[in-house]
């Protein structure tokens, strides 16, 4: 994929869900875009997560964004089904100052009942806009890959390096180093490189 597009637009449900799904190719395009990132919900309901919003900024300049670039909004998490016109009015928000080409989302395919949902309003607000859709290696289960970027050893080394700025999630067994490795790796594969991100393409305009 040869990103030729000026303004880039990443939604995220929660913290880390873009780094995990995406952080790749923010790094590898962060110098000749304009990136904007929403967090939709901070999970602060969470004691362990009292920290997430300051690892989720450092996790943001090791990807080279400022923060910015970066929106947090307080949407509960879990419920967004319950919060469908609040999404849509962030992303109506978000569309009408930064005027993104292209938008980044979770997949409709996912089973986080918070990721879909945000899929779903995503392709529905941007509808003269390309959208793509990034994986989550825990809950995209009929995650289907048409486009894949490719990742050098050196961008997918910082994009682990900024995921690993959320030490309050290090306890869970779907974020470790080599997870993050092994993905990389099998998308590589399918695509003929070594490492690659991939995702799925909801709309595209050429």
């Amino acid at each position: 994929m040869s990103i030729k597009f000026k303004n880039l637009l990443f939604i995220g449900p929660h913290p880390d869900d873009v780094e995990m799904g995406c952080g790749g190719t923010m790094l590898k395009y962060h110098q000749s875009t304009k990136m904007t990132y929403v967090i939709l919900s901070p999970c602060l309901d969470e004691p362990r997560n009292k920290n997430i919003l300051k690892e989720a900024k450092k996790a943001v300049g090791c990807l080279g964004l400022s923060t910015e670039n970066m929106i947090i909004k307080n949407l509960s998490r879990r419920t967004f089904h319950e919060q469908r016109k609040e999404i849509r009015d962030i992303l109506i928000s978000a569309g009408d100052k930064y005027k993104p080409d292209m938008v980044f989302c979770p997949s409709f395919n996912d089973i986080h009942q918070d990721h879909s949902v945000a899929a779903e309003e995503t392709l529905r607000i941007f509808r003269n806009v390309g959208v793509l859709a990034y994986e989550n290696p825990r809950s995209s289960i009929n995650f289907k890959p048409n486009l894949y970027v490719e990742l050098s050893e050196e961008i997918l080394e910082n994009k682990i390096k900024a995921f690993m700025c959320y030490k309050s999630q290090a306890g869970k067994y779907f974020v470790k180093p080599e997870v993050i490795r092994s993905f990389a790796r099998m998308r590589g594969t399918q695509f003929g490189v070594n490492y690659a991100e991939a995702f799925e393409v909801l709309r595209m305009k050429a």
